[in-house]
Parts: C-alpha cells; sequence; structure tokens
C-alpha cells in the first residue's frame, strides 16, 4: 500500500467516525483567507494562454493531418466517370 492510500484509508476512516457536531469557524477566518489569496502571486496571463495555445495548435493539427488522410484515401477509391443515372445528363454525351 503505498503512502496516497495509506492516507486515503486514514482520511475515510476518519470521516466515518466523525460526529455531526458542527463547530463554528474561528473568528478572522475569512479574512485570513482572503489575505493568504491576495499575497500568492497570480500566473500571468501570457503563461497560461502559452499553454493553452500550444494545445489548440497540436489539436488543430491532428485534427488537419487526420482529415487530409481521410480526403486521401477516398479520393483514390472514387471514380471520376459518370454512373448510370448521371449519363443522360452528362454534357460529354452531348459532344462529338
Amino acid at each position: 500500500m503505498n503512502d496516497f492510500d495509506q492516507r486515503w484509508h486514514s482520511a475515510t476512516q476518519a470521516a466515518l467516525n466523525a460526529t455531526d457536531n458542527h463547530a463554528e469557524l474561528p473568528f478572522g477566518l475569512a479574512t485570513r483567507v482572503l489575505a493568504r489569496f491576495e499575497n500568492n502571486p497570480a500566473e500571468s496571463w501570457v503563461d497560461l494562454f502559452t499553454a493553452l495555445g500550444l494545445r489548440a495548435v497540436l489539436a488543430s493539427a491532428l485534427v488537419f493531418i487526420a482529415s487530409a488522410a481521410l480526403v486521401a484515401a477516398q479520393c483514390y477509391d472514387s471514380v471520376l466517370s459518370p454512373t448510370l443515372i448521371e449519363t443522360p445528363l452528362s454534357p460529354r454525351v452531348f459532344l462529338p
């Protein structure tokens, strides 16, 4: 059993054995949470857009390659001559 499993089992056992007494939050907890949030440096938008933009470019390239391969596979299988139904409507029939 690894460390995560051990912590997970101990947390679940503690949750199962917990009572339903809900104590009030300590005075000033919200202020401390907001102060810690403001002190943490936020990630810049450039880093976020760079990471997400790279994933978008790779995903669109993969879709492009897959669609190009599908079109190439269908292009070799298709015959460019008119079918029996299209033959009377084809202008090549009327040419000398």
